[in-house]
């Protein structure tokens, strides 16, 4: 299990951007506005594989191997509980997950990390910002397809196969 939380002050576009990007100049639509960016940035994530908005994660799992996969990039790695105890050494981490020095001996393990883009490239900003603004244009409707299109030939060239679950 695996839970998420958006650093939404760090995020690109900004709800600014999306304000802006659809001409609206009042704050009154703000609350509606975060929710179809979440949204829109979820969708781009799975497209391509990657973490776009610097977010802390907290998956608890059981130990099946020496390898333990997270959301791409991770950034920091917080904590790591075996059966609730902390490991403070035996094991390394880079961007995509953690490595064990020896097979796991318990039942279950919990990781704390933060996982994010550190730059967020103008194509994938300008692909969120499509689907959220059709998401908030036609909010009973599915988004429309040309923009959807679009938004994923935006996020082709950033597209991660390996490591795709």
């Amino acid at each position: 299990m695996e839970t998420r939380e958006i650093k939404m002050t760090a995020l690109k576009p900004s709800v600014s951007d999306l304000r802006s990007h659809l001409r609206i100049t009042a704050h009154d639509l703000d609350a509606e506005l975060v929710q179809k960016l979440r949204s829109a940035v979820v969708s781009a994530e799975n497209e391509i594989s990657t973490v776009i908005a610097p977010s802390k994660f907290v998956l608890k799992t059981k130990p099946s191997s020496s390898f333990l996969r997270l959301r791409w990039p991770v950034t920091s790695v917080t904590s790591v509980r075996v059966d609730e105890e902390t490991m403070e050494t035996g094991f390394s981490w880079d961007e995509d997950g953690i490595r064990f020095d020896e097979p796991v001996d318990g039942s279950t393990v919990e990781v704390e990390y933060e996982a994010g883009l550190a730059y967020v490239p103008d194509d994938i900003q300008g692909a969120i910002l499509l689907l959220a603004s059709s998401l908030f244009n036609n909010p009973t409707d599915r988004p429309e397809e040309r923009d959807r299109t679009t938004a994923r030939n935006l996020l082709r060239p950033y597209r991660r196969w390996e490591g795709r679950s």
